[in-house]
């Protein structure tokens, strides 16, 4: 069934360093129970696979022949076999085929002389004197060869090939695939790359082993679906045995050795002073938030990343293999009831960060940045700009208007703490094109036609809105908001305008939970792109910029006629200023916040930044994963 299934198309993704490790597993677990079948030859199975929809199935059973007829203990020759058939197809004629099957290997006697390879008359005749099959329902009545295969196949039934009993499963729980990461550090959570089928992931059974020289043996060093290698794992490769579960069924067990070795990993001295102002989790009456832009993959691999932005980082340190090893240690030793990620890769969300979170207690969304596509009469993003964030879509059809971004924001919160009541989360884009509340922004932007282009075909930014209830008391609400805003340096007026148009959306989410007699706080943080002076920070501090400001005519390319900008929520940073949250060689400035409503919370405590000594001259290095450096904040409830 496995072997069938990974030349299916639903199943072409998977590399052939996969292939060729689930096929040696398949083999030798075969090997291990050919080994005891004189104890189980009665509970052989035939695995059936039949996806919805699927024209096809498979069938997957092992055959054997003993040493002698009458030594049943001893195997001479076992093969394992898979059938791909037409649902349709009478399940006679599938028996034919199986017949061929077992004959050609186990029973057709090789003819000597230059006519040495068998006629298929020959071998049909093989088949019809030594292969003997039956079919059978779950009552013990024999299946009519000419009932299709999609009928014949039954849940608990039994096939009888010569002497050889076999139980039928249909669609077993499955591994798709399995792939070791190529970056083990000791320390630092490691996770497979996995994907399953008919299985549930909190049924399955994991078994982790330390191979250290000759045996593929091992020791075994953990039972969970995540492993954190300790010291003694270093210089030794790591083996992972997956047996997929659906509840009590199980399926073909498929294992996965790691061609890397796991190394030892960074002490970072930082983040044990960081921890020394976290005593655990918060009370019932707080809860901790953490926002940080954690450099997607996307934007490291271009050209001027790797000649430019981040030349001072060895190619090993800006591999996202080893950085989300470490973004996701710190994340998880902060202990955050609520954590904001922007620049999140989807692939690494699906692959790591979701999976890995949810095992110690997070609920999450990812919500990826979406632009319009760009028209034939506008310039496509200058390819030559100093930020990589101008090759980060992904391809779209022809007849769609908008273009998704491969990389976004997300949020994950404490189950223990929160429960999600509602989404409301925004692409820009798109809503300022369409939504009447923001038709008079989107008047004024209009006027300049490179603050058009910029916000609708250029700048993916979405703003993420998630509404939580506490857990402990239903009456506190929050509604959480993140956001990464436009990058480039000179338009701050396209950030302005972005942040106008949030702050719009996030006062009329706002209003809908008030309005229902809910008492609703905000917090509201990312990347924002602009420092504690330039005219986006103002806007959300001061609730007002006026149509006059110098931001509208400073530059000739952004210029555009005055908007009166207001809003009514009443924000203060609850970090404060730091000097830096974003620190590369070129470029230091404090670009990242948490804004919160001081009506109905409070902060109670700020985790210090590290200090400039202490990041090494720019980000990302070794010991700091993205360009970034998370803020780190404590609320109450009042």
């Amino acid at each position: 069934m496995l072997r069938n299934y990974l030349t299916s198309p639903s199943f072409t993704k998977a590399g052939q360093s996969f292939k060729s490790t689930l096929f040696t597993s398949i083999n030798s677990l075969g090997r291990r129970a050919m080994a005891t079948l004189h104890d189980m030859s009665d509970k052989q199975t035939v695995w059936i696979r039949h996806a919805e929809d699927d024209i096809r199935l498979q069938a997957t059973f092992t055959y054997w022949k003993y040493l002698t007829p009458d030594d049943k203990t001893t195997i001479s020759k076992q093969r394992l076999f898979t059938l791909n058939r037409l649902i349709d197809e009478p399940v006679g004629e599938t028996f034919k085929r199986l017949k061929v099957n077992v004959a050609k290997h186990f029973y057709c006697q090789t003819k000597s002389g230059p006519q040495s390879r068998k006629t298929v008359e020959e071998i049909n005749t093989d088949a019809a004197n030594h292969v003997k099959v039956r079919l059978f329902d779950n009552t013990g009545l024999e299946i009519n060869s000419s009932i299709p295969n999609s009928n014949a196949w039954v849940q608990g039934g039994k096939l009888e090939i010569n002497e050889h009993h076999y139980y039928i499963e249909i669609n077993p729980p499955a591994v798709k695939e399995l792939e070791m990461p190529v970056n083990m550090l000791s320390g630092y959570l490691v996770r497979p790359k996995l994907s399953l089928e008919f299985a549930d992931l909190n049924d399955c059974v994991f078994s982790w082993y330390r191979i250290n020289g000759s045996s593929s043996e091992g020791i075994l060093v953990g039972e969970e679906e995540v492993y954190t290698p300790t010291i003694s794992d270093v210089g030794c490769q790591l083996k992972l045995v997956v047996l997929p579960k659906l509840k009590h069924r199980c399926g073909q067990s498929v294992e996965a050795v790691s061609k890397a070795y796991v190394t030892e990993g960074p002490k970072r001295d930082y983040l044990s002073e960081r921890k020394q102002h976290i005593s655990g989790w918060t009370s019932s009456q707080g809860f901790r938030v953490v926002t940080y832009n954690v450099l997607a993959d996307v934007y490291t691999e271009s050209e001027v990343s790797r000649t430019k932005l981040f030349s001072h980082c060895p190619a090993s340190f800006i591999d996202y293999g080893y950085r989300k090893l470490l973004i996701a240690q710190e994340l998880l030793e902060y202990k955050a009831d609520i954590i904001c990620l922007q620049e999140l890769d989807k692939k690494h969300y699906d692959n790591y960060y979701q999976p890995v979170l949810s095992r110690y207690g997070y609920e999450s969304s990812i919500l990826l940045k979406k632009h319009q596509k760009v028209p034939p009469n506008v310039v496509a993003e200058d390819e030559e700009s100093d930020c990589p964030e101008n090759k980060d879509t992904e391809s779209a059809n022809s007849d769609e208007q908008f273009v998704t971004v491969k990389e976004g924001s997300a949020i994950f919160f404490n189950k223990a703490k929160f429960r999600e009541i509602g989404r409301h989360n925004l692409s820009i884009a798109e809503s300022i094109d369409s939504d009447v509340l923001f038709a008079d922004i989107m008047k004024q932007a209009r006027t300049s036609n490179s603050i058009t282009e910029k916000l609708l075909y250029h700048s993916g930014s979405s703003l993420q809105v998630t509404v939580l209830e506490s857990v402990d008391d239903p009456t506190h609400r929050l509604c959480l908001c993140t956001i990464h805003l436009y990058f480039h340096p000179m338009a701050e007026a396209v950030r302005l305008i972005q942040t106008a148009v949030s702050l719009r959306h996030i006062q009329r989410i706002k209003g809908l939970y008030e309005s229902q007699n809910h008492k609703v706080s905000t917090v509201f943080c990312g990347d924002f792109n602009s420092s504690p002076d330039r005219q986006t920070v103002q806007l959300i501090l001061n609730r007002f910029i006026d149509q006059s400001d110098k931001v509208f005519s400073q530059d000739d390319v952004y210029k555009m006629f005055g908007l009166e900008l207001r809003h009514t929520l009443q924000f203060s940073s609850a970090s404060g200023f730091p000097q830096f949250t974003n620190y590369v060689p070129a470029f230091k400035e404090c670009i990242d916040y948490i804004f919160y409503e001081t009506e109905h919370i409070c902060v109670e405590f700020v985790v210090p930044m590290p200090s400039e000594a202490q990041l090494g001259g720019g980000l990302p290095n070794e010991n700091f994963p993205s360009d970034h450096i998370p803020l780190i904040c404590d609320f109450s409830w009042k």
